[in-house]
């Protein structure tokens, strides 16, 4: 399981498989212990309140937001507008490259 928690870096687009969430969008904010990720969607969860998934329960999508990731290595704060228009800038994205969906 560590090689998953290893895959999966700031910024990476996720969707929830599993609980009352099923099929919501997140970016990864950090990485927590063992198979653990905090994520966030700007919305519902905000950057001052990420949820803690298990990444047993995320799809892991190819893309990652290069702003969002370069952001939080530098310890710059994060807003939830950076997160919500970044997330719709990348749901655009998948939405229009037919290979990235599934």
């Amino acid at each position: 399981m560590q090689g998953l928690v290893d895959e999966v870096r700031a910024g990476q687009l996720v969707s929830s498989t599993q609980g009352r969430d099923t099929e919501r969008y997140y970016l990864v904010l950090s990485k927590s212990d063992n198979s653990f990720v905090y994520v966030t969607d700007g919305e519902y969860r905000g950057v001052e309140k990420p949820k803690r998934k298990n990444l047993k329960h995320l799809k892991i999508w190819p893309v990652a937001s290069e702003n969002i990731g370069t952001k939080i290595a530098a310890q710059m704060k994060v807003t939830n507008a950076d997160i919500r228009s970044e997330l719709a800038a990348m749901m655009k994205k998948l939405q229009e490259e037919p290979l990235l969906k599934g």
